[in-house]
């Protein structure tokens, strides 16, 4: 009975060091995939919001992350290659320390001497890696995503007939400044703390991302907790 409740106390510890060390996420044992980052972005207006940045929509069309080949990876021998949303690839090493159960710390020098700190992490059967680098926050998964939607296919899509979260109304101007009618009873004023995205669509196709607003018939879409408003001029 005494060697059997030893073995036992043997396979419940080897269980229990088996699911501690399998939750920690060691960076060069995941292929991790780029999934979103947050930046401050400036509107039109100079009004400034930090905001995440992976998928642009019809409601988020600056929203799509600006590099889709933004991306991480770490090797055993302690090497590290790390191409920015900005395009710019760096090169570097890092070291690591598991901090928890779940958590792993790292910090990655680069080659100028730079240092990013950053961590990763499972949770609900995810596996995540976050970091800060120039002040952007960056995070990875250990889940591919196939693809990501950028403003142009957003403009596309409008342009063939997709109206999906948008609504028909009249960007207008009073002594009071602009503001955009949706129907007789509901009106978006245009303040100054609302961050404003305004973008024409020519007849061709191609868009500029305006400066300003002017009147107009336009699509539209807003979020009065936000205090932002998304507005598209259509050229015919």
């Amino acid at each position: 009975m005494k060697i059997a409740r030893i073995g036992l106390l043997l396979i419940l510890t080897t269980l229990a060091l088996t699911v501690m060390t399998g939750c920690r996420c060691t960076p060069y044992k995941e292929d991790w995939h780029f999934y979103s980052y947050k930046k401050d972005m400036v509107f039109m207006n100079g009004v400034t919001k930090n905001l995440g940045f992976s998928d642009a929509s019809n409601a988020y069309p600056f929203a799509g992350a600006e590099n889709p080949n933004i991306g991480i990876s770490f090797s055993k021998d302690g090497k590290v290659v790390f191409t920015t949303n900005e395009g710019e690839t760096l090169y570097g090493t890092y070291t690591y320390s598991h901090t928890s159960i779940n958590y792993t710390s790292f910090t990655i020098t680069l080659e100028n001497g730079e240092t990013i700190e950053g961590n990763s992490y499972r949770g609900l059967g995810k596996k995540r890696l976050a970091l800060t680098y120039k002040d952007v926050i960056y995070n990875f998964t250990d889940e591919e995503k196939s693809r990501f939607i950028s403003i142009d296919e957003v403009v596309a899509s409008i342009k063939a007939g997709n109206r999906d979260k948008l609504n028909v109304a009249t960007v207008i101007k009073d002594e009071n400044g602009f503001s955009v009618k949706y129907s007789d009873l509901i009106y978006y004023p245009v303040g100054a703390e609302t961050a404003v995205f305004a973008i024409t669509i020519h007849a061709d196709g191609t868009y500029t991302v305006l400066d300003e607003l002017y009147e107009g018939e336009v699509l539209s879409t807003y979020n009065n907790d936000a205090n932002y408003i998304v507005i598209y001029y259509l050229e015919k």
